[in-house]
């Protein structure tokens, strides 16, 4: 069957399953793959592109691979798989096939340009925000959404102010637990009263007390702004990161900070987690970035206000196709490596036949300079030499012509096997690998730097 006829035959929920389960993608990639599937069922086929087939091997190891690095799914649709073993169920071969056709980002080539394009409007525009639904109408209600993300230990609850307490005689609590610091709590105020922002407490506070106990000290104590939610761990979010992630998911675009004296949170809120000293809390360094932070968007006229939820997206999309590209790499490269022997010269042509093919793959896909034909047909033409200079392939049967006049160019001496039609055979097949071994470093020497500049 072809590329196509598999992806058509298979359901996508058992195509997943072997994604995550075999391969470990992250459930934050299924829509990608989704799209990337959706896409080639509704492909057409490239006739031109179909004559190769797609070659599928199953290594030493057990683990599935396609010989070479893959084409776009565009050439792909209309190709004949041929595997080396026997396929039990369409839908999971077709897991091992997407993975490996998306081996440098999950897209398609239409995907990959039309995000190309995209980024390119979307930079051309210059700094650009977004509101709920894009709806303009809607601008000053918006911009006062912002929230302060609040620890407690740390934060409000300092060393310092303990300390003092403890030196004066003081009591260091009350009936909910320590005091907090009034210079701490006079620096969240400020904040609150320059942001109009709303807090969301992520204190281990909440796990003791829960959120109406939280909300009844907030009350008692007179402190600043208004309480929305109290992070309670649960099975769905065991984390003060996964709980954030949660409160902004149809949110990415608006201003927040995290107020916090530990730091436990990943790149995704690099930029709003503002690192808090424990010994003295909160602090007049603290007010001023987190001002700054959540009123990056006031006073700005409503033609400014586009697509910030853009930005954000194509951040979380470049993170998943960069980690499960980093996975690909590995596995792309871990049979070649395994294969390596101290005493064999010709694995250092797999290695670099190897590397080709990768490129060729990334180079058909992206096409984002002028003359990448050029390149691919030479690196095309370089891992042709090598399989010829390995001896891989015999010119016994294809009748191939062999010039012997220039067989000293090539370090080779000239001898006359005319009585002998077998031994001329080996002579110029030598000949032959000893031409392409010269020629395909030339190549190397004109172009290499190039190709990876």
């Amino acid at each position: 069957m072809t590329y196509k006829e598999y992806f058509i035959r298979a359901e996508f929920d058992e195509v997943w399953r072997t994604l995550r389960e075999v391969y470990g993608e992250s459930d934050d990639s299924r829509p990608l793959y989704k799209a990337v599937f959706d896409s080639v069922c509704e492909m057409e086929e490239d006739k031109s592109h179909s004559d190769r087939k797609i070659e599928v091997h199953r290594s030493r190891s057990g683990e599935i691979n396609i010989n070479g690095a893959p084409d776009p799914q565009e050439w792909l649709v209309g190709r004949e798989v041929v595997a080396d073993f026997e396929i039990d169920s369409p839908s999971d071969f077709v897991g091992h096939l997407l993975y490996w056709s998306t081996l440098y980002g999950i897209m398609t080539q239409r995907l990959q340009s039309e995000g190309f394009s995209k980024w390119l409007d979307y930079v051309s525009r210059g700094p650009c925000y977004t509101l709920p639904d894009n709806d303009l109408d809607k601008i000053d209600e918006a911009v006062m959404w912002k929230y302060i993300f609040l620890d407690f230990d740390g934060v409000l609850n300092t060393q310092q102010y303990q300390a003092q307490l403890a030196i004066e005689g003081k009591p260091t609590k009350d009936e909910y637990g320590p005091l907090f610091d009034p210079k701490a709590v006079a620096c969240l105020s400020e904040i609150v009263a320059a942001t109009k922002a709303e807090i969301l407490i992520i204190s281990s506070w909440g796990e003791v007390w829960g959120r109406d106990k939280i909300i009844e000290m907030w009350r008692k104590r007179g402190l600043p702004g208004k309480v929305q939610a109290v992070y309670v761990p649960d099975e769905k979010c065991n984390t003060k990161a996964q709980w954030i992630a949660e409160r902004l998911d149809r949110r990415v675009f608006l201003p927040y900070i995290i107020l916090d004296d530990e730091s436990q949170f990943g790149i995704d809120h690099e930029g709003y987690f503002i690192n808090i000293n424990p010994v003295t809390g909160l602090s007049n360094d603290d007010v001023e970035w987190s001002i700054d932070v959540l009123n990056r968007l006031n006073n700005l006229p409503s033609s400014a206000f586009e697509d910030l939820a853009y930005k954000e997206e194509r951040k979380l999309i470049g993170r998943i196709n960069e980690e499960s590209c980093e996975r690909k790499k590995l596995r792309y490269w871990k049979n070649t490596i395994i294969e390596d022997e101290p005493h064999d010269w010709e694995w250092n042509f797999i290695m670099l036949r190897k590397k080709l093919e990768y490129n060729i793959g990334y180079f058909r896909l992206t096409q984002r300079y002028l003359g990448w034909e050029t390149d691919v047909e030479r690196m095309e033409l370089s891992c042709r030499l090598m399989v010829i200079a390995r001896g891989e392939e015999s010119i016994y049967d294809d009748n191939i012509y062999v010039n012997t006049r220039n067989c000293e160019r090539f370090k080779m001496k000239t001898a006359d096997f005319d009585d002998d039609a077998e031994f001329l055979d080996v002579y110029k097949n030598d000949l032959r690998k000893a031409k392409a071994y010269q020629l395909v470093w030339t190549i190397f020497r004109q172009n290499m730097k190039r190709w990876w500049d």
